[in-house]
């Protein structure tokens, strides 16, 4: 994501001239096969079900690629990459993993369970997202874990949005699914407690890949 903001509403604000990034199959395939550490909530299934209704409304549009239910989350911060060869900073080797976690661990620390809530869709130039109000917990979450050594920072952090990504864009054809999120883009999920956060291992082979979790971590635990 090249196009960064710092608020949702700047994202809707420039909607009509947002420089659309899609990602192709082809796109998909060229990406590197190490597998990617990302911190993560991943929604409940009782919360993901909830925008069943609204991954239909978005398949209509061919120039999405709509994420299945089961993918939904809210990334605090990517890590790094899981690699037989290290060289640099964000990747670690497989030995490196738990003592990573760990550092991980001790920075959520204190951290206590709360609620969310997604009250409407919006777009990133990448992606149709849903925009997370949680009074800024994510947020705080994000600061903890980036302060530590071994995580990079990204442009994404130092203009850190939550959000729930529900579908990626195939094409630059957009112009009717603009008309409509400008006719009805309310969402209004939840609450849905956040009570613990994964490090997780994805493939980005794939464009929706499965989570393979390294480490749970539980808030107010």
């Amino acid at each position: 994501m090249t196009d960064l903001a710092t608020d949702p509403a700047e994202f809707w604000e420039r909607r009509r001239s947002l420089p659309v990034e899609p990602t192709t199959d082809a796109d998909v395939a060229e990406r590197r096969d190490d597998g990617h550490l990302v911190l993560s909530f991943d929604l409940p299934a009782d919360g993901s079900e909830r925008f069943e209704s609204t991954l239909d409304r978005l398949s209509a549009f061919d120039c999405l690629a709509v994420a299945p239910s089961r993918y939904l989350h809210v990334t605090v911060t990517p890590v790094g990459f899981l690699t037989d060869d290290p060289n640099g900073p964000g990747e670690f080797a497989t030995d490196e993993v738990d003592a990573l976690a760990a550092d991980i661990g001790a920075a959520l620390s204190g951290g206590d369970p709360f609620e969310v809530r997604f009250p409407r869709l919006n777009l990133f130039p990448t992606v149709v997202y849903a925009e997370v109000d949680d009074c800024g917990r994510f947020a705080a979450l994000n600061d903890r874990v980036c302060a530590l050594d071994a995580v990079p920072v990204h442009d994404r952090d130092r203009r850190f949005v939550p959000h729930a990504a529900l579908a990626q864009f195939r094409d630059e054809a957009v112009s009717d699914l603009v008309d409509a999120l400008e006719r009805d883009r309310s969402l209004d999920v939840g609450p849905v407690t956040v009570d613990s956060l994964s490090l997780v291992c994805v493939d980005l082979g794939e464009r929706f890949p499965a989570f393979d979790e390294v480490r749970r971590y539980d808030l107010g635990g």
